[in-house]
């Protein structure tokens, strides 16, 4: 008997010892890896994931704070990187408003990403950071990118942006741009929008397009509401007239109706977008907008200078994104080449937060989709 469960034991070893050995091989290839980082910084990031191996499998990254130079101004970041003397592919991660570098989930993100063997940069983004979009953040990716091609710790062939709601779409803009296009293989983008002027219409007049031609009901965000308003509002250079509004839409005082009769033609048209509901009234509002206000949306839109984008475009859309109407993410997909996007729609997200609160069949499904999402983008970088 002793004899049996000795080759028994030593039958069940070999058979152990054999498939540790295929998958370390496979691990090593190309696909394996992809595979495994998938697995790893998926279950590290979501919420309640029953085993969290990384911490184990890898070693602190080296954090430090940089200076990022720009046109205009010097800006701070955070670089993480895994403690090695190799080279390794680098994402750059574009924040949605509010949010900051130093942000808990952010930083625990990062990590994450580098224990993988990613190098991480984040930037501040001052304007994001400010509740509204604008051209500094655009900059400031611009000379992200630029920083990192100087890196000897860069695989220069392997540098990307991890893009969050607006910061999706500033990480397109910046893509698109000549100074950078050709440096950048692939970006993340959750939660996009494509044309900022379409965006705005539907947070003033709760209609989103459908899809299908027409327009539906659509609750945005008061994040979303609150993000329009001040970037708006900051195009206004007369500040007295600037914090006027202000006071109005962001702090609910009213605003002497004699005041409204002397502003300026850029304050008043400001008023009269953000206080119309009536998406018939659009086209006349449009027509007396300043022409220069009008250019600042268009610059701001990923729609504009799409055919200049080069990278591989990697789209998490949410079906209910009160942030973001899912019609802008599906449109961003729809305007590159099959080849050069994946798009991924899902329904199981807060915005950009993963949304474990569903029955098990659905958040297994939703889980299902993440992880397909992330192989893809890990499999790019290779």
């Amino acid at each position: 008997m002793s004899k049996f469960w000795k080759k028994a034991f030593l039958a069940n070893l070999t058979a152990i010892l054999a498939i540790v050995a295929v998958l370390t091989v496979f691990f090593l290839t190309p696909l394996g890896k992809a595979h495994l980082r998938t697995f790893l910084l998926a279950s590290e990031v979501i919420p309640n994931f029953p085993i969290k191996p990384l911490g184990y499998l890898s070693r602190d990254p080296f954090i430090q704070e940089i200076t990022l130079k720009t046109s205009f101004v010097e800006v701070a970041a955070d670089l993480y990187r895994p403690q090695d003397n190799k080279k390794h592919p680098a994402v750059i991660f574009t924040l949605g408003t509010i949010v900051n570098r130093k942000d808990a989930q952010v930083t625990k993100f990062a990590q994450a990403l580098s224990r993988t063997g990613f190098v991480v940069l984040v930037p501040d983004l001052p304007d994001f950071m400010s509740g509204f979009v604008w051209t500094d953040s655009v900059n400031t990716l611009i000379s992200s990118v630029e920083f990192l091609d100087e890196q000897d710790f860069v695989e220069k062939n392997k540098i990307g942006f991890a893009g969050f709601c607006v910061g999706a779409s500033a990480s397109v803009i910046a893509a698109e741009d000549s100074q950078i296009a050709d440096k950048i293989t692939f970006i993340s983008a959750i939660s996009p929008y494509f044309d900022l002027i379409s965006l705005s219409e539907a947070v003033t007049t709760k209609q989103a397009q459908s899809g299908k031609g027409g327009f539906e009901p659509w609750e945005p965000a008061k994040l979303s509401v609150e993000s329009v308003q001040k970037g708006f509002i900051n195009y206004v250079a007369d500040e007295e007239e600037k914090q006027l509004l202000k006071d109005y839409f962001l702090e609910g005082k009213q605003i002497d109706q004699e005041k409204i009769q002397t502003f300026s033609i850029e304050a008043a048209s400001i008023y009269g977008f953000l206080a119309n509901s009536d998406r018939e009234k659009l086209n006349e509002i449009w027509q007396n907008f300043p022409q220069s206000g009008k250019d600042l949306l268009v610059e701001l839109s990923p729609s504009t200078k799409i055919d200049k984008l080069k990278a591989k475009l990697f789209i998490l859309n949410d079906k209910k994104d009160t942030f973001v109407p899912k019609i802008e993410g599906q449109k961003l997909a729809q305007s590159l080449p099959r080849s050069q996007v994946y798009f991924a729609e899902v329904d199981s997200f807060e915005h950009v937060n993963p949304k474990t609160r569903l029955p098990r069949l659905a958040a297994i499904r939703q889980l299902w989709h993440l992880g397909k999402y992330l192989y893809n983008v890990f499999s790019e970088v290779g």
